[in-house]
């Protein structure tokens, strides 16, 4: 998918000198955030099944482990498919 952001010319110049690839750098920084997002948000739903009182332990495991799952995917797919542009590669610095 093709996406036009705008950004400041600092950060703009930024990236271009850390990499050449600036869309896999991107990729790679939006998808981190979007699981720390993920992750924020399932700690707060533990947090509160917890201050419930009455969430047996197993559930907030499960939630959890849920949560891995769906981040720990999401990384698998885009580093397994070279083509995408993205993986883990560390950016030229």
């Amino acid at each position: 998918m093709r996406i036009t952001v705008r950004v400041p010319d600092d950060l703009g110049a930024e990236v271009k000198e850390r990499t050449d690839n600036v869309s896999a750098y991107v990729t790679d920084a939006l998808a981190e955030k979007l699981t720390r997002e993920r992750r924020r948000a399932a700690r707060e739903e533990i947090l509160e099944k917890a201050q419930e009182g009455g969430t047996p332990a197993d559930d907030i495991y499960a939630i959890n482990q849920r949560q891995r799952r769906e981040g720990d995917r999401m990384f698998s797919e885009s580093d397994a498919d070279p083509s995408t542009g993205s993986g883990s590669e560390e950016p030229n610095r």
